[in-house]
């Protein structure tokens, strides 16, 4: 049984054995932020108000999105950091959080310090799609282009050390090829750019890039997942076509600033648990594209400590250094 899983099946017991304690401590009438580090019309913001009104109801009070993008999403984490720790204010977080200090050389926190797990939200795949104009065929294509000519062949993410990023550098390490990134302020303007033939290539949450794939505006070429996607079954895996495995599977978390009151987290770990395990809850984000996660705050914190020694050596690889 995957982490993933595993995280969910063990937070149906957590959360009703928390539910009702929780639910009885008092909690202030201030809104709650949701902060998102990338723009809006990307695949984190979706998930955000996906959740927004149904943690609202739990709450008992507002939930307001703010979109915060820049840095990776490095900008929102750090404007979050240093917020008041008083249960009024989160980021959707995701894989590449311990990634910070190998790439933003004035990273004004700590990823390790900085904030405390509230719960895991959902998890999608990515998909590696090109421009109507792309001059690839298929995915061999973009692979022999690019041991041609190491370097030539561009591609954008939503963002440095993004899921999507390490994900298409670990397509590259496993296949010995030279790509160049190019990072973009999140998913909507990557696609922007995609469908306006500004640029050929991209990795991009399947969520994101769904419609125009089924419009015939985008070409997809793999999805960067383990097992093909239940929302794009017909795509296939970067394995199936003998690319390696390739893996861009994005894990959304809730985060908190270090120092929030363990009854504020409870409060909010209930409120997310109850947003992604009803029956309601769950309709909406497969609808979405998403898969409905759920959790505890310590499994989070578990899952976080083993994201570097997966990650940092595929940075290495690359070549990243902090900027």
């Amino acid at each position: 049984m995957s982490v993933y899983r595993r995280a969910f099946v063990a937070s149906l017991g957590a959360v009703a054995a928390a539910g009702s304690a929780a639910r009885a401590q008092t909690f202030s009438t201030q809104p709650v932020h949701l902060v998102v580090p990338f723009p809006p019309g990307g695949g984190t913001d979706a998930l955000a108000r996906a959740i927004q009104e149904p943690m609202q109801r739990v709450l008992g009070q507002t939930v307001i999105v703010d979109n915060k993008g820049g840095g990776g999403g490095s900008i929102a984490h750090e404007f979050v950091a240093k917020q008041p720790a008083d249960g009024h204010w989160m980021v959707v977080s995701s894989n590449n959080l311990v990634l910070y200090p190998y790439t933003v050389a004035k990273l004004g926190f700590d990823p390790k310090t900085a904030f405390v797990p509230v719960g895991f939200i959902a998890k999608q795949e990515s998909v590696l799609v090109g421009s109507a104009d792309a001059p690839w065929p298929d995915l061999k294509a973009i692979i022999a282009a690019a041991k041609a000519n190491p370097g030539s062949v561009q591609y954008g993410t939503a963002g440095l050390t993004t899921p999507m990023h390490m994900s298409t550098e670990q397509f590259a390490l496993l296949n010995g090829l030279k790509l160049t990134h190019v990072p973009f302020r999140g998913t909507g303007p990557l696609i922007t750019d995609l469908l306006g033939g500004h640029i050929k290539l991209g990795m991009s949450s399947i969520t994101s890039v769904a419609p125009q794939i089924a419009a015939g505006k985008l070409k997809a070429y793999a999805m960067a997942s383990l097992e093909r996607s239940s929302v794009a079954p017909d795509i296939p895996t970067f394995k199936e076509l003998g690319a390696g495995d390739v893996d861009g599977t994005i894990v959304y978390t809730l985060l908190a600033p270090a120092g929030t009151p363990p009854a504020a987290i409870t409060k909010l770990n209930t409120a997310l648990n109850d947003a992604v395990s009803t029956p309601e809850g769950k309709e909406d984000l497969r609808k979405r594209g998403f898969v409905p996660m759920g959790g505890t705050p310590r499994q989070l914190g578990d899952w976080l400590k083993i994201q570097a020694p997966i990650w940092v050596p595929v940075l290495q690889a690359a070549g990243i250094k902090p900027e």
